[in-house]
């Protein structure tokens, strides 16, 4: 089983609104040949090579400030190091490895290794969950509450479905680009156009 933690629902969110993006290394499980690339979803792309090659895993990432910047460093390490006839790399992940580290050194870039990154998302999303579960223990979400009943009701005519499970995953992210962009945990009811589609519009695209 794969040790590599692969950021997915909440976290892959999380990092995704962020706007970071990751440097990794993929690699089959003996560890030669491998690949590396940039990438902002590291569950689409460990997807994508999963079905390219079935025994490749992720076996490790680190994390900058944006994809250009992830992008540069892969393609100064795929430049350097010498590659196989099918395009992979011809070395170990752990030379990869330490060659996107020393890259990273020379530019003078700040890199995240991916359990510290992991770890300060969890404690981000946490934070969020656990706000937005006091928040409507309190009945401070009322209005969440409201909303969404009466547009489950207005959606049901034309054919429309959310569950409340998928409102609140998107009230989360919401509630996140908030916290990410202004430092603050807010329930505005401005948010609400962002958490449920506007019927009238998919009503008059039904009519078409």
């Amino acid at each position: 089983m794969m040790d590599f933690e692969i950021p997915r629902g909440a976290h892959r969110e999380y990092l995704i609104v962020f706007g970071v993006a990751a440097i990794y290394v993929g690699t089959i499980p003996r560890g030669e040949p491998c690949i590396v690339g940039a990438s902002r979803d590291l569950e689409k792309t460990y997807e994508a090579m999963h079905e390219r090659w079935p025994w490749s895993e992720i076996s490790c990432a680190f994390w900058v400030k944006d994809r250009d910047t992830a992008e540069a460093i892969a393609n100064e390490v795929n430049g350097v190091l010498p590659h196989d006839l099918d395009g992979r790399l011809a070395v170990r992940a752990e030379t990869a490895c330490r060659l996107i580290e020393q890259v990273a050194r020379d530019w003078k870039i700040s890199l995240t290794n991916h359990d510290a990154a992991m770890a300060r998302v969890r404690s981000a999303v946490r934070r969020v969950e656990e706000t937005i579960s006091e928040a409507n223990a309190r009945g401070e979400l009322a209005w969440f509450n409201a909303t969404y009943r009466d547009w489950r009701i207005e959606a049901k005519k034309i054919g429309r479905v959310m569950s409340y499970a998928e409102a609140l995953a998107r009230l989360r992210k919401e509630v996140t680009k908030r916290l990410i962009t202004l430092d603050i945990l807010d329930f505005g009811t401005d948010l609400l156009p962002a958490i449920f589609p506007d019927l009238r519009k998919a009503a008059r695209k039904n009519l078409r």
